[in-house]
């Protein structure tokens, strides 16, 4: 197998935040693959072999034991004893698979469910290549999101080892596997998992309800404080720090944000963001020097969120230019700006 430089890569090279490259070039030091005290907060490795197989591992700082692994195009056999749970997504791979002496069949729509030191042994059908997402993550961290459900088992099973997901299931992965990347910031990429770990918990873990219970939510000053904190403190605020400050769970911080604003924090944070981002836009400031100062992960981070908010670039809005409608740039609005501007009074 061939690794390749994760600067070179097509499609799992990490794109090194702004901010973080600021931050290395202020230091002297590196924010290059591998390097564990590098600024960058999401590490990704790749390796490719000659028939084109990709493996990719995504970590994150923000998300301390928790990766996940991207194969594509894989028509090896995968023999595998794990120190750690984790969940196999299948996306195009389909075959055998043999789990504690038992031969069950994955494919396209179900999970495989391991747990800690078990040996699974995969052979895709046909020596067909196929493709498959893998979370991986410790038993502290699973029993620290079971400790946050109500009624939760803190002595976890899975309910079975092959189990098929739900279309609801399926789309919250689907998500979380595009929200997870390098230029995400560490509110998102912890709120991202934690909605996804209730999934997870409900939808795969033995003896637990199918939907998370629905508890009355906490105090309007609770979310009204959580607010402050992400006007106040900036794009580096996590979710940790934010339910803490706001004296709230983090899964309680999470549903009673979202009832009150419509959004959960980190989108309603991005809304900040964007509407920061065009202000300074208006006012001369470069788009490259704007995703800087607006805590953007890169230009290209920048660029994807405001052309899906606004339906044009940041360079279109910065020049002023007008669309075929007609309608003038400046006098954009939407409905997350409507949302950010909402009185708590």
């Amino acid at each position: 197998m061939v690794v390749v430089e994760a600067a070179g890569a097509k499609d799992f090279a990490p794109r090194v935040p702004l901010a973080a490259k600021a931050r290395a070039a202020a230091s002297g030091s590196d924010c290059s693959v591998g390097n564990p005290m590098r600024p960058c907060d999401v590490v990704m490795s790749m390796a490719i072999d000659a028939a084109q197989e990709i493996i990719g591992f995504r970590r994150s700082l923000s998300t301390p034991g928790f990766q996940m692994m991207d194969a594509d195009h894989s028509a090896r056999e995968w023999r595998v004893v794990s120190h750690l749970f984790y969940v196999v997504v299948f996306k195009t791979w389909r075959g055998p698979i043999s789990i504690g002496g038992r031969t069950q069949h994955g494919a396209p729509g179900f999970v495989l469910c391991q747990k800690p030191n078990e040996l699974t042994v995969g052979r895709p059908e046909g020596d067909l290549p196929g493709s498959f997402k893998v979370l991986e993550f410790t038993t502290e961290l699973l029993e620290e999101w079971l400790s946050e459900q109500p009624g939760a088992t803190l002595r976890p099973e899975w309910s079975a080892a092959i189990q098929a997901l739900s279309p609801a299931a399926s789309a919250q992965f689907g998500h979380f596997f595009e929200a997870f990347e390098p230029a995400a910031s560490p509110l998102q990429l912890q709120s991202e998992l934690l909605q996804l770990s209730e999934v997870m918990v409900h939808s795969l873990i033995a003896g637990m309800p199918a939907r998370a219970v629905r508890l009355d939510g906490p105090p309007i000053r609770g979310t009204a404080r959580m607010r402050e904190c992400l006007h106040e403190e900036g794009s580096d605020i996590d979710l940790e720090t934010l339910a803490r400050k706001a004296g709230l769970s983090r899964f309680q911080a999470l549903r009673a944000f979202k009832r009150r604003y419509g959004l959960p924090p980190h989108a309603y944070q991005i809304a900040v963001r964007l509407g920061q981002a065009r202000r300074l836009l208006s006012e001369g400031i470069a788009p490259v020097d704007v995703a800087l100062r607006c805590g953007f992960g890169d230009q290209s981070h920048f660029n994807r969120h405001f052309k899906r908010t606004y339906g044009i670039t940041p360079l279109y809005y910065a020049r002023g230019e007008r669309r075929s409608s007609g309608a003038s740039l400046v006098s954009l609005s939407s409905d997350a700006e409507r949302i950010v501007s909402r009185s708590d009074r």
